[in-house]
């Protein structure tokens, strides 16, 4: 959390992946629900035996930055492999979206000046030939261009 904090004090971009968002969120001030399942037995399934190639559906914020990145397709399905969620959100971040079925935040932002993203699914386990499955390469890309001219989304 330390790192975090001083990779935003000196302008670093942070892209945060399933555990990283959890832990932007906390380093935020935000807490975690431990186990969705038993915290919330009303909730989709996040976590599945079949680990790489569990997916489900997310809804995009609507005019959010992730929405401006990737289209304005009402849900897209994306790799879930995480029994850990986002319950109360953290200072200076702002929801990019939610699990369809039960509302989990499944991505946030920073609403400051530096480019700080957390995905709470996992866009590196999509293969070329998932074509249901929500492509990322435009965020992957975003997070590039910030490393190299420290702009924002």
């Amino acid at each position: 959390m330390e790192l975090l904090h001083e990779f935003l004090e000196i302008g670093k971009p942070v892209l945060g992946i399933c555990r990283g968002a959890q832990l932007i969120n906390v380093a935020m001030g935000g807490s975690l629900y431990q186990d969705i399942a038993s915290q919330l037995p009303e909730s989709i399934v996040h976590v599945a035996e079949a680990y790489d190639r569990h997916a489900h559906e997310i809804t995009l914020e609507p005019g959010g930055l992730l929405e401006k990145r990737l289209g304005n397709a009402a849900q897209r399905k994306v790799i879930s492999i995480h029994h850990q969620g986002i319950r109360t959100l953290g200072r200076d971040l702002v929801i990019e979206a939610r699990a369809a079925g039960d509302g989990m935040i499944e991505a946030i932002r920073g609403s400051g000046r530096n480019f700080l993203l957390g995905l709470q699914w996992h866009p590196e386990f999509r293969r070329p030939s998932d074509e249901d499955v929500l492509d990322c390469l435009p965020l992957l890309e975003a997070f590039l261009d910030a490393t190299r001219s420290r702009h924002w989304l």
